[in-house]
């Protein structure tokens, strides 16, 4: 019996990712939380702090020095994105590896849009071969999401990290490959978010263009 591929569309992955994502970011969170609450004095405390001695600085008239407030912004938020970075890329590799490699070949993000995670023959894939899917994502990344849109453009809906580790993403019922409503509107959200960042990014642009000119 041949192989018939019934490839997820772009929308679908996209979806299932951030649904994804969003779980990873709770979780993070979560995690963050509970590190620097063990810490001598949490990265909150630390804020609030400097936020005081801020408002504390404009109440008297007194300016902060640039290079004291950089550095202090920078010892709370370098150890915060250092943890928060390294917490998401080992959770990360656990959650997708794992789960795509069950027997349910897939994320809880992929499960809600109806896709799957299977071999280049259709069949599902080992933890090995899920493991080296995770690390190949890393290079759809650093090409400035390419590698990701890869899977909008090609005829097999494949990603650089799924050529990369011999991998699709599948509808799990090709007889039905469509999207739920939920998950268009999802869709129309972020490009509406997305239009009126450009818009705000241009009209603060047009504001700065105004104020220069005007000196």
């Amino acid at each position: 019996m041949s192989y018939t591929p019934s490839p997820a569309g772009f929308w679908k992955r996209y979806v299932a990712y951030f649904v994804d994502i969003v779980i990873l970011y709770i979780a993070v969170e979560v995690l963050s939380t509970i590190y620097f609450s063990f810490q001598a004095q949490s990265e909150m405390e630390t804020l609030m702090q400097l936020y005081n001695s801020l408002k504390a600085g404009s109440a008297t008239g007194e300016q902060p020095d640039p290079y004291v407030l950089m550095q202090q912004l920078e010892n709370i938020l370098v150890p915060a994105l250092i943890f928060s970075t390294a917490v998401y890329f080992i959770l990360g590799g656990i959650y997708f590896s794992v789960m795509e490699s069950s027997r349910h070949q897939a994320t809880i993000g992929k499960r809600m849009l109806g896709i799957k995670v299977t071999n280049a023959k259709g069949e599902p894939i080992k933890l090995p071969q899920s493991i080296g899917r995770y690390c190949a994502a890393s290079l759809s990344w650093i090409t400035f999401n390419l590698g990701h849109a890869l899977a909008a453009w090609t005829p097999e809906r494949r990603a650089l990290h799924d050529y990369i580790a011999s991998t699709r993403v599948e509808n799990v019922d090709p007889k039905n490959p469509g999207m739920p409503l939920w998950a268009w509107v999802v869709v129309i959200a972020h490009g509406l978010f997305f239009v009126g960042s450009c818009v705000f990014m241009v009209l603060m642009v047009w504001l700065m263009m105004q104020q220069i000119s005007a000196i």
